[in-house]
């Protein structure tokens, strides 16, 4: 597959790494014991555990989903439906250990996941987004996953789908749904060839694993070196609540804007992701004054059929990092930040951790700075029911900033969150403004400078 056929981030990544690394041997199916299974946890979900016993009161790091769903809708068929979704996938199951020996995978053979449904209207999605996230999960019982189902009408509900993210990313919420629908239909979920814990003991004892991870950290080591920290334009209003209090602002984009990036990222050879993140990087390299913008960009290491179809967390942060010194064009920098990313994501194999542990203390806050993605949202039509996706907003931010593109074959929707602290909501709608702005015109004139008196007027600096 050739980058140039993607629509969506995943499914360049997918090629990419295919690509870079080559085929190799399948995954073997580790035997499980009648009762309770025990597998060594991964780096990620060891790193997670860790953060989250260390700092308690600090909010769930959660894959948060809602779903609006027009017409008849049977719930005992839905709640069959979460029961045999939860026991096809072993990670919907597993709560985790401290040892001797290290964290471990605890996996229930069975595991009852309710489907809690409330009486509520439109304005309660809010209040009932936050209930769906307290109390905060219990890593070391289970159950990871909650599933709450607002019934506004006989005909219309509203689906909350909270995943903690040791057990998931955002794929794996696809994953969910889909396998759902099809449940929902009535199908037999066939038994997954692996599971999460066999691809975790798997990649441990891979020959030449820790060289490789060596390697990559060494890469990324040389990458960031000196790496300013990301500039962004908070205003810091008063603020008086929880650190870590956020909010979310939603701005649609422009049906003829997002036509025009389609096909921008068709003509020069690249995708959405890497023409809309090249985008936001000349935004931040014009509001902070600076040429060298580097920005975490989450990855989904999703490199093998095997685990495509896995409910379960194989992202990975990385820090993109740009260089835009010298006036160049917007395709100039599109391309730049697609043979950068292909390099980039190529070394990506290596747990956060260890990162961090070789970088400077500035540079490694660069991973909880400013995010940037882009994710493809599908509607689908199935059993007389319509779903469309509804994005709750969180209470809570885990970054300043983290925007993010969502997308489906023709519409597009900017999402922007952002911690109360940092951010105005009139400052937050100012940025995505000027994010579209920056867009539109590298794409109208992707061969004109992107700095200096010719390039757009921008509303934030402007008074």
């Amino acid at each position: 597959m050739h980058p140039s056929d993607t629509t969506s981030r995943a499914e360049l990544e997918a090629a990419l790494l295919r690509r870079l690394r080559g085929g190799s041997p399948a995954i073997p199916r580790l035997p499980r014991p009648s009762g309770p299974a025990r597998f060594p946890a991964s780096p990620a979900q060891a790193e997670a555990c860790a953060r989250a016993w260390r700092d308690p009161a600090r909010p769930d790091r959660v894959v948060l989903t809602g779903l609006r769903l027009r017409g008849p809708l049977d719930v005992r068929a839905l709640e069959r439906a979460l029961a045999a979704v939860v026991r096809r996938h072993e990670t919907l199951r597993t709560a985790f250990e401290e040892t001797a020996d290290g964290l471990v995978q605890v996996i229930s053979p069975v595991l009852d996941v309710p489907v809690t449904v409330v009486e509520a209207t439109e304005d309660d999605f809010a209040a009932q987004t936050l209930a769906a996230l307290e109390p905060a999960m219990d890593l070391r019982t289970g159950p990871l996953i909650r599933f709450r189902l607002l019934r506004l009408a006989a005909d219309e509900h509203i689906a909350i789908v909270v995943l903690h993210h040791v057990i998931a990313d955002a794929r794996a919420t696809e994953v969910l749904l889909a396998d759902l629908a099809e449940a929902y239909l009535g199908a037999d979920l066939a038994p997954l060839p692996i599971q999460y814990a066999d691809f975790v003991v798997w990649q441990r004892d891979r020959p030449g694993r820790a060289a490789a991870v060596t390697a990559n950290v060494e890469y990324w080591r040389t990458r960031l070196a000196d790496a300013p920290a990301v500039p962004i334009p908070a205003d810091f209003p008063p603020f008086d609540g929880p650190a870590h209090r956020g909010d979310l602002l939603t701005v649609g984009v422009p049906d003829d804007l997002f036509a025009r990036l389609r096909a921008f990222a068709r003509a020069h050879d690249t995708t959405i992701f890497v023409t809309a993140l090249a985008a936001f990087q000349v935004l931040l390299a014009r509001l902070g004054g600076t040429r060298d913008v580097a920005v975490s960009v989450p990855v989904t290491l999703r490199d093998r059929a095997q685990v495509e179809g896995l409910i379960a967390d194989f992202s990975q942060a990385v820090v993109s990092r740009l260089d835009l010194a010298g006036g160049p064009s917007f395709e100039t920098v599109v391309a730049t930040a697609r043979d950068r990313f292909a390099e980039d994501l190529d070394h990506a194999g290596v747990p956060r951790e260890r990162v961090v542990r070789a970088l400077p203390g500035h540079v490694a806050e660069l991973f909880d700075r400013v995010e940037f993605g882009v994710d493809r949202e599908t509607a689908t039509d199935g059993a007389g029911l319509d779903l469309e996706p509804l994005p709750p907003r969180l209470p809570y931010a885990e970054r300043p900033l983290t925007v993010r593109l969502g997308h489906d074959e023709e519409h597009a929707t900017l999402y922007v969150t952002y911690r109360c602290r940092d951010f105005s909501r009139a400052r937050v709608a100012e940025l995505a403004e000027d994010y579209l702005t920056v867009l539109a015109g590298g794409l109208d004139h992707p061969a004109a400078g992107l700095f200096g008196p010719g390039a757009p007027a921008l509303r934030i600096g402007r008074r």
